[in-house]
């Protein structure tokens, strides 16, 4: 009686509600839906919703949404969430296309959302390449032409997921551009997943869109827009204490999503250097070392650190400095709790990322892990193999910001250049590619002018850096500004 019951409400909702914001992500064993992907939306309607899903020639299979919303409410402002759907399709068949509708049965007359995805490979699989794409700091005003550059992939193969290195809507605390932000992406997110990580506009900004900032009347973000509205495989106990870390096998790839913001409550600058805060940010550290050494190199052989604050990165914006000499840590328990240089342009409270690397380089060298990707640092560069500050083309890290998404650019560097700094531009709006075969990691940093690739670089398995320098990197032209919002 009570399934009868469920089901004509689910029906009524399918025939009444309105379906916006389409976007999916990947699912994991992490939160009992392993080899899943998952179906998010807002509706007008918090009577759960179904989704029906079907690959070709499978029968098709329903499943329907959790619901959750949540509200905003101060002297100055009130806001209250559409209602967020969540449907988690598990198990599926590695690279292969499905079908779904919200609603009604695929293909059926009156869903309110058909779409299509396709999952990626199997874990570990060397059938075809795995390919990716990973941006950061995308905002509202590119937004098309940047998910669609970064959904594009290479030599055919499509993306087979996005990765979002944080700052994605700058909502800043007025939720409402949370809701224009998933509707400007629908076109992208509802056929390509996504997966994401935050940055300080997720976290401790506030003040809302639109300049000068209303400090006032929004108050920062502290995870909450974010938490509710992306769709990453963390566990609801997790999210609840506000860690949003974790790991994910893709094909080849083990990537890891890290969080520069650990620890901190909006801009409660007084939490630094905390009991509370170092805890979050060693109970993140303990989780890391404990993920990485469960990696099993035969079946990801490449290991992607994804994270919002870039430490190696010669702009000027978004320094901080450990010690006298810039990018040297001489006393890392002293700059692992917060200790910054004097001459150091801003604290922990806003570069959080020169203490993280006290403790998360040590781990990124002790399992060799291939590249770690930022944003935040509104241009591209990326680095020769790094270990400590020096060039170490065996065992050293590549880092590449990719924080070019849209959302203004960075133009000016350091007075003085370190000689680690391969390539770097400001010039245009573009995104990264990524393709993964079992003995190479392809890497191409894209404009989203006609698809110009700007610079590539390969990296093997013997840790060296195949570099294809760039005439394009050089001569490309654009009408790219310098104005960013950091």
């Amino acid at each position: 009686m009570l399934h009868a019951l469920v089901s004509m409400l689910v029906a009524a909702a399918a025939v009444a509600a309105t379906v916006d914001q389409v976007h999916l992500g990947l699912t994991t064993a992490n939160v009992n839906c392993p080899e899943g992907v998952s179906v998010v939306f807002a509706s007008t309607t918090g009577v759960p919703m179904a989704v029906a899903y079907a690959a070709p020639g499978s029968p098709s299979a329903t499943t329907t949404t959790t619901v959750a919303s949540y509200n905003v409410s101060s002297a100055l402002y009130n806001y209250s969430s559409p209602f967020l759907h969540t449907a988690r399709l598990c198990k599926l068949q590695a690279s292969t296309k499905y079908t779904y509708s919200v609603g009604a049965a695929t293909g059926a007359c009156g869903a309110e959302f058909d779409g299509s995805f396709m999952t990626p490979p199997a874990t570990g699989t060397d059938n075809t390449p795995t390919v990716l794409g990973i941006v950061g700091d995308i905002g509202s005003e590119h937004i098309t032409d940047t998910l669609q550059n970064t959904a594009a992939g290479m030599n055919g193969i499509a993306a087979h997921a996005i990765f979002l290195v944080g700052d994605l809507a700058y909502a800043n605390g007025q939720h409402e551009q949370w809701d224009t932000w998933y509707h400007q992406a629908q076109s992208v997110f509802a056929s390509v997943p996504s997966l994401g990580i935050n940055g300080n506009h997720e976290t401790v900004k506030g003040g809302g869109t639109t300049k000068p900032k209303d400090k006032k009347k929004y108050l920062p973000e502290n995870y909450l827009g974010y938490i509710h509205r992306i769709n990453n495989p963390v566990t609801a106990a997790q999210n609840d204490k506000l860690r949003t870390y974790y790991s994910i096998d893709i094909g080849l790839v083990h990537a890891v999503f890290l969080d520069d913001y650990s620890g901190y409550r909006g801009d409660e600058k007084s939490v630094v250097g905390s009991a509370a805060w170092l805890a979050e940010r060693s109970a993140q550290l303990a989780w890391l070392d404990q993920d990485l050494a469960a990696v099993n190199r035969q079946k990801t052989p490449w290991v992607l650190v994804l994270k919002h604050n870039p430490f190696y990165n010669s702009w000027n914006t978004h320094q901080c400095k450990c010690s006298a000499t810039r990018f040297e840590i001489t006393d890392p328990e002293s700059c692992w709790k917060g200790k910054y240089d004097a001459s150091s342009d801003k604290d922990a409270t806003s570069q959080p990322h020169c203490a993280n690397q006290a403790k998360f380089e040590d781990i990124y060298l002790k399992y060799s892990v291939n590249f770690v990707v930022a944003g935040h640092v509104h241009a591209y560069e990326r680095t020769a193999p790094i270990a400590k500050n020096k060039i170490d083309s065996k065992n050293g890290v590549v880092y590449m910001t990719t924080g070019a998404g849209g959302h203004g650019n960075d133009c000016t560097r350091l007075g003085s250049v370190p000689n680690w700094s391969v390539a770097a531009s400001s010039a245009a709006y573009g995104a990264t590619r990524v393709v993964a075969t079992r003995d190479a990691l392809d890497v191409y940093w894209v404009a989203n002018v006609n698809n110009t690739v700007l610079d590539t670089f390969t990296l093997t398995k013997d840790g060296i850096v195949h570099s294809v320098p760039s005439v394009a990197l050089a001569a490309f032209d654009s009408d790219v500004t310098c104005d960013a919002d950091d």
